[in-house]
């Protein structure tokens, strides 16, 4: 009886960790690279994913951000609706070259835009690629294979 009670506690014990731990989570994660530097940043790749983004959240680890997953090349316009955190975009082509960087303002509704034809849009902290010295022009890599969707 000891060894089924302690069996018991074990597997409640785990089902708790798992689910308090972030171990549950449904984030898709990716590791994306600028020249020497390497950072892990979650996608929204459906368009649900991508209309809620990063809305709603009170913070964003320093190296981290959000990559928009698009399965074509197509303009594309960002706003911060029910986003609390001041944040960078950067629109990138097909290729990996970054078109454009705007600044947001948390909460602004109105739209920031790719000068151009956008497969991806980056989302990170602002002030994240002037720290980095990235600029339009510059090359992202995406590491991690990417699941596209059809939307």
């Amino acid at each position: 009886m000891k060894d089924y009670r302690t069996s018991l506690i074990y597997i409640i014990f785990i089902i708790g960790c798992l689910t308090f731990s972030g171990c549950s989570s449904d984030k898709k994660f990716v590791k994306i690279r600028f020249g020497e530097q390497t950072f892990k940043v979650e996608t929204a790749l459906t368009e649900a994913e991508r209309a809620k983004g990063l809305m709603h959240r009170r913070s964003l680890d320093a190296q981290s951000g959000m990559l928009f997953v698009y399965s074509y090349e197509q303009g594309l316009s960002f706003w911060m609706k029910n986003t609390l955190i001041p944040l960078d975009i950067a629109f990138i082509a097909g290729d990996g070259s970054i078109l454009n960087i705007e600044s947001m303002e948390p909460l602004d509704e109105s739209t920031v835009s790719s000068n151009g034809k956008a497969m991806y849009a980056l989302e990170m902290n602002r002030g994240f690629f002037t720290k980095y010295n990235i600029k339009a022009g510059d090359k992202i890599q995406i590491l991690t294979p990417l699941q596209y969707t059809l939307e």
